[in-house]
C-alpha cells in the first residue's frame, strides 16, 4: 500500500468517515454492509479508510493532554489551550475510529445473535414460553430444532426462567460450558475478563458440564459453579434472592477490582469507555451501582479511588490512574 495522499478529494474522506460512523453505530443494515464492502474494495477508498482508522492511535496522547497538572506558567497554559483546540478539532474522527475497533467484533456477533442489548436490560420470551432477561451488552442465539432447545449465550449475562419439558431438554451453551435445566430459574454470566462462565441457581436445579471433557456438577437453590479451562468447579453458595439481582437495575459490587467495577458500569453507558494504563493493583471496591445513572456511578467511583475520569465528545470516557 502506498503512503496516504493528502490530495484525495473531500468526498472520499467524508465517505470514509461516514462508513466509520455507520459501522461503529452497531445498527448497520445488511444492505448498507454490502454497500460498504463494495465501496471499500476500491484501493483508493481503502487507503483513505485506513488513514482515518489509524487516528485511534492518538487516543493515549489525548488522555495525556487532558491530564490535570499543577502550577504551570501562563505561557505553558496558553500552549496547553492551543493543544486542546487541536485535540477538539480532531477528536470526533478519533472517537469514531476508536469505537470502530470495538464495533468490528460486535458486528460479527450480531450477525449470529437473535437477541442482543447495548446499554439496557431487556426481557425476552422464547417460542416455548421460557423467559430470558438479558443484561446490558449481552447477546443470545436461539437454536430450537430436532426436538432440542439450545440457547447460546454469546456475550454478557442472562437470567432464565425455563418452561420445563422433560422430552425437550433446555440447554444454555456459553464458551465451553453447558447448563441443562432440570426445571429451574438460573443465571449465567459469561465473563470476558478471565474467559470463565458462572452459573447460579435461583430455584429448581441445573446440571453444569464441560463440553469437552464431560465433567459436571448438579446445582440446587443458592448454589453456583464456574466453568474455567474445561473444568467445572463449585463455588461458595449465595442467597437465592441475590441471583441476577441486576434485573431491577441495582448492582451490588462486592470487593471487586477497580477495572471490573469500571467495566461493569460501562455496560450501561451510551458511549465507549476506555481504560488507559495500569489500574489493576488498586485496592478492591464495594459499591451499590444504579445502572440507570452509569455516569454518576463512574463519578462516584472516581471520588473514592485513585482514578480520573475524562469525558470526550461522542460520549467517550477515558479512565486512567491519578498521577
Amino acid at each position: 500500500m502506498t503512503d496516504f495522499n493528502a490530495s484525495y478529494d473531500r468526498e472520499t474522506t467524508e465517505a470514509a468517515r461516514h462508513w466509520i460512523a455507520r459501522l461503529a453505530s452497531g445498527d448497520i443494515s445488511e444492505q448498507e454492509m454490502a454497500s460498504y464492502k463494495q465501496w471499500v474494495a476500491d484501493e483508493k477508498h481503502h487507503e483513505v479508510f485506513q488513514h482515518e482508522l489509524k487516528l485511534w492511535r492518538s487516543l493515549n496522547l489525548i488522555a495525556d493532554n487532558l491530564a490535570p497538572s499543577t502550577a504551570i506558567s501562563i505561557q505553558a497554559a496558553r500552549m496547553k489551550q492551543r493543544r486542546r483546540r487541536v485535540v477538539v478539532a480532531s477528536v470526533s474522527a478519533i472517537a469514531a475510529c476508536a469505537a470502530l475497533l470495538l464495533a468490528a467484533p460486535d458486528i460479527t456477533m450480531r450477525l449470529r445473535a437473535d437477541d442482543w442489548t447495548t446499554n439496557h436490560i431487556e426481557g425476552v420470551v422464547l417460542s416455548d414460553g421460557s423467559h430470558v432477561v438479558l443484561d446490558a451488552d449481552s447477546a443470545l442465539a436461539v437454536h430450537y430444532e430436532h426436538g432440542a432447545r439450545t440457547v447460546a449465550l454469546l456475550r454478557g449475562r442472562a437470567w432464565f426462567d425455563v418452561r420445563h419439558d422433560a422430552e425437550h431438554p433446555f440447554r444454555v451453551e456459553a464458551a465451553g460450558s453447558v447448563a441443562e435445566d432440570i426445571g429451574t430459574a438460573f443465571e449465567i454470566d459469561r465473563r470476558l475478563t478471565d474467559e470463565s462462565v458462572e452459573t447460579s441457581v435461583q430455584s429448581g436445579s441445573v446440571r453444569v458440564s464441560s463440553r469437552n471433557n464431560g465433567s459436571s456438577v448438579i446445582l440446587t437453590v443458592g448454589q453456583r459453579a464456574v466453568w474455567r479451562g474445561d473444568h467445572v468447579s463449585r463455588e461458595t453458595d449465595i442467597a437465592p434472592d441475590s441471583v441476577a439481582s441486576w434485573r431491577d437495575g441495582q448492582l451490588m459490587l462486592t470487593s471487586v477490582s477497580v477495572r471490573s467495577a469500571v467495566q461493569t458500569i460501562a455496560r450501561y453507558r451510551d458511549g465507549r469507555t476506555f481504560i488507559i494504563g495500569n489500574i489493576d493493583d488498586l485496592p478492591p471496591v464495594t459499591a451499590l451501582v444504579d445502572a440507570r445513572r452509569p455516569d454518576d456511578a463512574l463519578a462516584a467511583l472516581a471520588s473514592g479511588t485513585s482514578i480520573n475520569i475524562y469525558r470526550l465528545p461522542g460520549g467517550i470516557v477515558i479512565v486512567r490512574r491519578k498521577n
